[in-house]
C-alpha cells in the first residue's frame, strides 16, 4: 500500500510523471511540498499513514486528496496498481533474502489488497499531527468509507 501510494518531491525530476495517482494528483495540482506513504512496523504493531507539507491554502485539497487514494484502496485496486508497486519494492533494497522477497510479492495480487486495506482502512479511526488549518476530525472520519447506493 505504501508503494501503491507512493512519494512526491516538487524539487524531483520525476514530479507529475509518478507511477502513483495520489503523486500525479498533488503534482499536477501543486497541493504540496512534498508528500509520502509512510509504514513502520513494531512488535505488535505498526504505523501505516501519508505524512505531507503544503501551504495553509493547500491543505483542505491535499487532505481530500489523501482521503480519496487511500479510501480508493478498499474498493478499486487495479492489477496494473499492484504490478506496479511490486516492481518498485524489487528496487528498495530489503534486507530479507530473495527468495522469501520475491516469494512475498508474488503472493500479493488486487483481492489481497483490498482485504488488508478493508480491515485497516475502511471505516476505522483516523489519527493525525498538528491540524492547525485541516479540516475537523469528523470530516477525515467520514472519508474512510464510499457509500455506495
Amino acid at each position: 500500500m505504501q508503494s501503491m501510494l507512493g512519494s512526491w518531491n516538487k524539487n524531483a525530476s520525476g514530479g507529475k510523471h509518478m507511477g502513483s495517482e495520489l503523486a500525479q494528483r498533488v503534482g499536477i495540482n501543486e497541493i504540496a511540498e512534498n508528500m509520502m506513504a509512510f509504514n513502520t512496523n513494531y512488535k505488535d504493531t505498526g504505523l501505516f499513514g501519508v505524512y505531507a507539507i503544503a501551504k495553509p491554502d493547500c491543505l483542505d485539497d491535499l487532505a481530500y486528496a489523501i482521503m480519496y487514494e487511500m479510501s480508493k484502496l478498499c474498493y478499486r485496486v487495479s492489477e496494473a496498481d499492484v504490478t506496479r508497486a511490486c516492481n518498485q519494492l524489487l528496487t528498495y533494497g530489503r534486507r530479507i533474502p530473495f527468495v522469501e522477497l520475491f516469494a512475498r510479492i508474488d503472493a500479493v495480487d488486487s483481492s489481497t489488497v483490498k482485504r488488508v486495506t478493508n480491515r485497516f482502512i475502511f471505516d476505522q479511526d483516523v489519527a493525525m499531527g498538528p491540524i492547525q488549518g485541516l479540516p475537523n476530525y469528523n470530516w477525515f472520519r467520514r472519508r474512510t468509507y464510499w457509500l455506495r447506493y
